[in-house]
Formats: structure tokens, sequence, C-alpha cells
């Protein structure tokens, strides 16, 4: 998450990593993050850790429990749509559109 933080795109509360926080969520979708070892000592105390990276030889698949080699862009609208397909009618409304 740092580039992230770097561009201005989030804010520096929000990064994940050694030098920002340490999360321990029972799924952690990593979507097009590297996984340097400075983001993975953040999340690695995940449950469930799914890592969807274009380099299938990213950092993030040595720790993920399930990686996906493929362009998060792409794959992100399906899994939403999978979610929320799966969800009970009275919570689709959490999940942003």
């Amino acid at each position: 998450s740092r580039p992230l933080v770097q561009k201005g795109w989030a804010t520096s509360d929000r990064q994940i990593g050694q030098t920002g926080k340490t999360i321990r969520p029972k799924l952690y979708i990593a979507a097009g993050i590297s996984g340097a070892i400075q983001h993975r000592v953040g999340v690695e105390g995940g449950d469930l850790i799914v890592a969807i990276n274009t380099d299938k030889n990213a950092p993030i698949f040595d720790f993920a429990h399930i990686g996906i080699v493929t362009d998060a862009i792409r794959l992100l609208p399906a899994l939403t749509s999978a979610f929320r397909a799966q969800l009970s009618p009275h919570s689709h409304d959490r999940i942003a559109g």
C-alpha cells in the first residue's frame, strides 16, 4: 500500500506493512500488491490471503494461501458480482456497486 500513499491516493494512516499498520483479517484480498517483505510483515497474520497479480513471480505468492495470476482490474468486478450473489438479500446494499 506504500505506493498508494506516496501517490496521494490513500492517507498514511491506511498504509499496511512494516512502516504502517499490522492487520489480521479473516480474508485479505491483495489486488495488485507485489508483496514486498515490508508488506508481508503487516498482513501475514491473516486467516486467508488471496493474491491477485499479473506477475507470477511476485513475492505475494510466496505467502498467500490462494494465488491468482491475472489483471486485478479485470477480475475484481467478476469477484464482486460473485460475492454479491452469495450474500443474503439483506446484506447486498453494504457492498458498493
